[in-house]
């Protein structure tokens, strides 16, 4: 099976940077092939201000680049990770338009939180599940502690939930937990189409190459 791995990737590299590289590792271990398509918010730098909020909500750079890689590569299956801000949603369409299956791995809870962690305040916040606009997280800067900043993500949910994307333009969406799958279904993704499926780490990793202070 040809996939085609979609992951926009953050400054700092953490977590959801790190799953992408086991999965695809893990699929072409067991003898799919993988073809990336990675953008890197490090590109953010020489994007003029004004169009980011734009290209958050849609970049046709994006969907010609994936339908075109669709073509070349004959894929089977798109799996989209981050789509935050550079790739956006418009992969999704760029996909269905080429009768490509879309998989979403939900890596965290911006579907429905600015923020994507449902914390404010250093406690548990779902101020915003259920909303059709998250004021409360416009309200609060929950985004980078900015107004404009959490606008620009809040109009990209607000833009792609009148459209119909997240009921109708992904065909599987996998959650890591039970607990977060509730959350996403409360927050409007289609029960039918969300599976739980566990993060999951090597068996040895082996011998860090790390020297610190601490203990662990």
């Amino acid at each position: 099976m040809n996939v085609l791995v979609v992951h926009n990737r953050y400054r700092e590299r953490g977590g959801e940077d790190r799953v992408v590289a086991l999965e695809s590792a893990l699929l072409e271990r067991y003898g799919h092939t993988v073809v990336p398509y990675i953008v890197d918010n490090r590109d953010i730098d020489s994007i003029p201000t004004a169009m980011l909020p734009l290209l958050t909500i849609w970049n046709s750079k994006t969907v010609d680049a994936v339908k075109l890689l669709i073509g070349l590569e004959r894929i089977d299956v798109v799996h989209v990770h981050n789509t935050l801000p550079l790739v956006s949603p418009s992969v999704y369409y760029a996909a269905r338009s080429e009768a490509v299956p879309v998989v979403q791995t939900l890596h965290n809870y911006r579907l429905f939180c600015p923020s994507a962690q449902c914390v404010r305040n250093e406690r548990p916040c779902t101020s915003c599940l259920g909303a059709d606009v998250p004021w409360p997280a416009i309200r609060h800067a929950c985004y980078r502690a900015s107004r404009l900043a959490t606008t620009a993500v809040a109009a990209m949910l607000v833009a792609h939930r009148v459209i119909g994307t997240w009921q109708s333009a992904v065909d599987s969406y996998i959650a890591p937990t039970e607990f977060a799958r509730r959350l996403f279904i409360a927050g409007g993704v289609p029960a039918g189409r969300i599976v739980v499926k566990p993060h999951f780490v090597e068996p040895d990793p082996g011998v860090g190459a790390h020297r610190g202070d601490d203990v662990l």
